[in-house]
């Protein structure tokens, strides 16, 4: 079978999934095929980028940009031969097959039978427990210990497959290897999923030898672990001894065969360091991530205060070099709000290939980033007693209102009158709007932190740093996205 011509057949016809996963998985086993996989599946990235919702040309770019990056990883990944057997099995017929090609079919049948574009996935945050308590997590200021129902997760997952189509789940907390129900762990869901998988948000500091070779029995995760920087930097803000376990987590990661990545929250005084050359060089070539993810601090959780966030300056900087190191370098690595042009902006409140977040206690917000919830619809145990399912979880009022916004902002707009998805967010960049939403539909906060956050909007001080970002970012959306008729780089496919 050709293999570009599989691929192609995927994406556009859902074609026969599992011999076209049997031919990956076999292809990515072997450095010439796996050459030629790749290439095809660039060329399938490509053409669903270019043919995407009408936007500027150049955000066409950027997410095929992206996508080209996140296929150099997988290549890189294996070409270090650490791999897994499991490993590389579900990433052929999990992430790569069922997710990544079929995906894009899939959505496209929803659509059809629905109506609606649907989530691409789900945050689930099981339990808010941790061993570590580090400064300005967005976790928040909770002091009672909660634990979302072993029964209740594996049910939000089984039917974010069955209503949604979604295969794709992140696990955020607290610590998510803390987590215990009924007697089961976060091992016994990703066992009990072997049909979808899964990213974590983890400190690291529990992942030992026996926990990194189970991992890459299961094959279906990869651990997103948290630094600060190096050494000092990651010590200082989440306790002494800290980043030493997390070097010998990821030893024990990369010799058992897991894939996995960094996850890191630039800050006011640590935002040049997490983008330097050393910091790159260190984490990509000498610990051999997989990928990075940027959230920059947002004044929400434990004592939210404006002086940790960055300048708008350095945003702007983080937002060249990000890009700089994905175009150039091909790393994939992104940023929640830099990235905002591959992502498509604002990605919450279960917009179409979007997502929305559920608590340890069962409460539901539209994103990790947005403390509010919906009156009627704010909490997944009174959904479900009220025999009610996600789909009407996701049409309430306040995530509707938000989606609402998005379209208006930029997702039915024409080109030419697309709003500045340097500046996607809505609870941050765009904090008036989401103020008169929250006070529109009765959007409760859901901790103390939410609550500030309302006052920083009230007395000016989050919008007149959003007037002061705007002022450097939009001039690079009007010149660089607006303005640009025409693709003028070659894309060698």
């Amino acid at each position: 079978m050709n293999i570009q011509k599989a691929v192609f057949d995927v994406v556009e016809k859902g074609t026969s999934t599992r011999v076209v996963t049997t031919l990956i998985n076999m292809a990515l086993r072997n450095p010439r095929t796996r050459k030629a996989l790749l290439r095809a599946t660039e060329k399938a990235i490509y053409r669903a980028a270019m043919n995407g919702p009408s936007r500027p040309r150049r955000v066409y770019l950027d997410r095929y940009y992206l996508g080209r990056a996140l296929l150099n990883s997988i290549h890189r990944a294996f070409s270090s031969g650490h791999l897994s057997s499991e490993v590389i099995n579900k990433l052929a017929h999990v992430f790569f097959g069922k997710i990544l090609l079929t995906g894009i079919h899939t959505r496209r049948k929803f659509f059809k039978e629905h109506g609606f574009q649907p989530p691409s996935f789900i945050t689930i945050s099981p339990t808010n427990i941790c061993n570590l308590k580090c400064i300005g997590c967005y976790a928040g200021e909770v002091y009672e210990k909660h634990t979302l129902d072993y029964d209740i997760f594996n049910r939000i997952i089984q039917d974010m497959k069955k209503e949604f189509a979604a295969y794709f789940f992140v696990i955020s907390g607290g610590e998510p290897f803390m987590y215990k129900s009924k007697g089961k762990n976060l091992l016994n869901i990703l066992e009990e999923n072997q049909d979808a998988y899964f990213m974590g948000y983890t400190n690291g500091t529990l992942i030992n030898k026996e926990i990194a070779k189970r991992l890459a029995q299961l094959g279906n995760f990869t651990p997103a672990i948290s630094v600060e920087g190096f050494e000092k930097e990651t010590d200082g803000r989440r306790g002494k001894g800290t980043f030493k376990k997390i070097m010998q987590a990821m030893d024990y990661l990369k010799e058992e065969g897991v894939l996995f990545g960094i996850s890191v929250t630039p800050c006011r005084h640590n935002a040049d360091l997490l983008l330097s050359d050393e910091f790159i060089d260190f984490y990509f070539n000498k610990k051999g991530v997989f990928y990075i993810w940027y959230f920059q601090y947002m004044p929400i959780g434990r004592k939210p205060t404006m002086d940790l966030m960055v300048t708008p300056e350095q945003r702007i900087n983080m937002y060249h070099r990000i890009w700089h190191l994905v175009i150039n370098e091909r790393l994939f690595l992104a940023d929640f709000w830099d990235s905002g042009t591959a992502s498509d902006g604002c990605m919450s409140a279960a917009r179409g290939g979007g997502y929305f977040y559920i608590l340890w206690d069962g409460t539901i917000t539209p994103c990790v980033f947005i403390p509010f919830k919906d009156r009627r619809y704010g909490n997944i145990y009174e959904v479900y007693n009220r025999g009610e399912t996600l789909t009407d979880v996701i049409k309430s009022p306040f995530f509707t209102a938000i989606r609402k916004w998005q379209c208006h902002y930029w997702m039915e707009q024409p080109p030419e009158k697309c709003g500045n998805l340097l500046a996607p967010c809505i609870i941050r960049d765009n904090c008036r709007v989401f103020y008169k939403i929250v006070k529109a539909v009765g959007a409760e906060p859901i901790d103390e932190g939410a609550k500030e956050y309302l006052r920083l909007v009230e007395t000016g001080a989050l919008p007149k740093y959003n007037d002061e970002y705007r002022k450097l970012a939009d001039p690079i959306w009007e010149k660089e996205f607006l303005q640009e008729k025409e693709i003028k780089e070659e894309i060698a496919i």
